[in-house]
């Protein structure tokens, strides 16, 4: 599901919270690329003091984040928005779609943060990401040059910032997720035709440093709120969905 290759895609941009958000204002079903582009500039609802700045932004950050693996999702956010989940709860959907297209991103989540608030640390060290990165080059996983090191390990820090994981100062920020945030993965996991074992086990779950045991409370939990009825023995998990679509979901849930 997620993009396992380390790129330095987010040299052209990190959270992009408020670029995000002006895109899905107005986004419609079917836009192409370059269609988007040019209702952007009709719309002048994107502050880019270059094309290439506005082009990199939608073919490198947009499409690749929302649209790369399912184009309906951008449609589902717009919906969310709609429907009046809170702007800090929207930001947890965003994370994860920028996480699963980078891998950079996403290890550092749950090698780094993880690590730290599991040992009841309170500060990320400001060379815990330069660490980081410089790891992933000594292991071949990336072929970086030292300069590009340094700005990638700055990017994964400004996401950290950017989805208020950490504040500019370092300090870790209490991150607890959602249950709509929850609800929302499973059933597009769902609806794209996981297992209910397979959603149970899905990655994105250590974003928010859940163990297996914890998931499994949280799913369980949520089986009371209606949009499922779950059932555990032993190591299985079964799930009876109650809603067709996605939107279905959105609506009913919002």
């Amino acid at each position: 599901m997620r993009n396992p290759k380390y790129t330095t895609q987010l040299t052209h941009g990190t959270g992009m919270i408020n670029e995000t958000l002006s895109l899905l204002s107005i986004y419609q079903e079917g836009m192409s690329k370059d269609a988007l582009i040019k209702c952007v500039k009709e719309n002048d609802c994107l502050s880019c003091k270059t094309e290439n700045r506005l082009v990199h932004i939608i073919y490198d950050v947009f499409f690749q984040r929302f649209m790369k693996v399912n184009p309906n999702v951008p449609l589902w956010l717009k919906l969310i928005r709609e429907r009046g989940l809170s702007l800090k709860h929207f930001t947890q959907l965003l994370m994860v779609y920028c996480a699963r297209e980078n891998a950079v991103f996403f290890d550092a989540v749950t090698q780094i943060l993880n690590s730290c608030k599991n040992e009841n640390q309170h500060i990320v060290e400001r060379d815990a990401f330069t660490k980081y990165v410089e790891n992933l080059v000594k292991e071949g996983k990336a072929q970086w040059s030292e300069s590009v090191q340094k700005r990638n390990a700055s990017y994964v820090r400004s996401c950290f910032i950017d989805y208020e994981m950490i504040n500019r100062k370092s300090e870790i920020l209490p991150y607890e997720v959602n249950d709509f945030t929850i609800l929302y993965f499973m059933h597009e996991q769902h609806f794209a035709g996981l297992s209910d074992m397979a959603i149970w086990e899905m990655e994105e779950w250590h974003l928010f440093n859940l163990t297996r045991h914890q998931v499994l409370d949280r799913i369980m939990s949520l089986s009371l709120k209606g949009a499922y009825m779950a059932q555990t023995s032993g190591e299985l998990l079964t799930i009876s969905w109650n809603y067709k679509s996605m939107e279905e979901f959105i609506n009913a849930t919002l």
